[in-house]
């Protein structure tokens, strides 16, 4: 679901991705795994992802620079079979973690047609789907999923158990040239990034820090399993509440069981200290490519994907929708209109960025300050 963005300010991608790389760098993370990093938390914003994007880049950065997180992680494979690893992350930043997992997955789809890799001890890797979307460079489809700290309830529960546990599925819609750099306005992918919750916990974020109430009772629940409109629910004992009810509480269960006990990790209700808080590096993920070619003809596929998605967009609208779209529509039109015109930050976003630049030392020069 695509935040409406009350803009403070607009950026380029390109200032945006320096910023970010820049504050990594001064936070310990060598300089091209910080780049790598940098691209990935700005590709969120990019995409309308606004809850996974540059509002959480002070979080990073402070876990980096009280080393709660790990700026230069000694990242190894630890194990698994011929074509599924387990890498342990040694306490890594999730957004370097990801780009060594993702990649380990596609090397081991290109060698035996479909790759899995499980990471273990890693931290929150910021929105799925950037993680699927890398397989689209090399003509695969691509898997992305992350365990997170108890947040939902099993079903018919009142205390979190399991978190929101997001899965990403990319399918890619044309055969792109592997040599040439695929740039995110060129990633017409069909894809789907959901949270298991109703809507990701971030969302609720947004809502707290405009002090506001939520918008639907539909989004949370309160410490005694009931529907409440209170952004903070969560931090006072409360829950989110589980897309479609039962369903979304079963599949975040049985997900997080496979990814965390594969990679040989916790679950995610024994992740936060006694005291309160997460412990760090105890977050799991999980990465699959499938190499399309080894299955079927590339062009086949991908032009049975964009039928699919005429069929899709030649079906009638119902009553109060203008429009039919396929999964990843809206936010590849965020792409290409912010690519183009920027990319909005709130005040609560551009507060932070300025936070990043005072405890970093790196310039506060932000462009397109309303």
């Amino acid at each position: 679901m695509v935040e409406v963005v009350r803009a403070a300010a607009t950026v380029p991608r390109d200032w945006a991705v320096e910023f970010a790389t820049r504050a990594y760098i001064a936070a310990g993370v060598p300089e091209d795994a910080a780049r790598k990093a940098g691209v990935a938390i700005v590709d969120a914003d990019l995409h309308g992802t606004v809850t996974h994007g540059l509002k959480n880049l002070r979080n990073y950065v402070s876990g980096l620079l009280d080393k709660r997180i790990n700026p230069r992680p000694n990242i190894q494979e630890v194990g698994g079979p011929a074509a599924a690893k387990i890498i342990d992350a040694d306490n890594a930043h999730g957004h370097v973690a990801g780009h060594v997992g993702m990649e380990r997955a596609i090397a081991l789809a290109r060698e035996f047609g479909v790759g899995n890799v499980f990471v273990r001890h890693s931290n929150h890797y910021g929105a799925s789907g950037y993680w699927a979307r890398l397989a689209l460079q090399h003509n695969m489809i691509g898997f992305a999923f992350t365990t997170a700290t108890a947040s939902i309830a099993p079903w018919g529960a009142r205390e979190a158990l399991v978190g929101n546990n997001p899965p990403a599925w990319v399918v890619p819609t044309h055969v792109v040239d592997e040599s040439a750099e695929l740039q995110p306005a060129d990633m017409d992918s069909m894809f789907l990034d959901i949270a298991l919750s109703v809507v990701a916990g971030n969302r609720l974020d947004i809502y707290r820090r405009r002090h506001e109430p939520l918008p639907s009772t539909n989004w949370a629940l309160d410490k005694s399993g009931e529907p409440t409109t209170d952004p903070a629910a969560r931090q006072n004992g409360g829950s989110y509440a589980p897309l479609t009810e039962y369903k979304g509480s079963g599949m975040a269960i049985v997900l997080a069981a496979i990814n965390n006990f594969l990679s040989g990790n916790v679950y995610d209700d024994q992740r936060t200290r006694p005291e309160g808080g997460q412990v760090h590096g105890s977050t799991s993920h999980w990465f699959t490519a499938y190499d399309v070619a080894q299955f079927v003809d590339p062009a086949q596929f991908t032009t049975q994907v964009r039928e699919l998605r005429d069929r899709i967009h030649a079906t009638t609208p119902r009553a109060g929708f203008e429009r039919v779209y396929a999964p990843g529509e809206i936010e590849n039109e965020k792409v290409r209109n912010y690519t183009k015109g920027g990319i909005p930050l709130e005040q609560f976003t551009v507060d932070e960025l300025h936070w990043v630049a005072e405890h970093t030392g790196i310039p506060w020069d932000l462009p397109g300050k309303s």
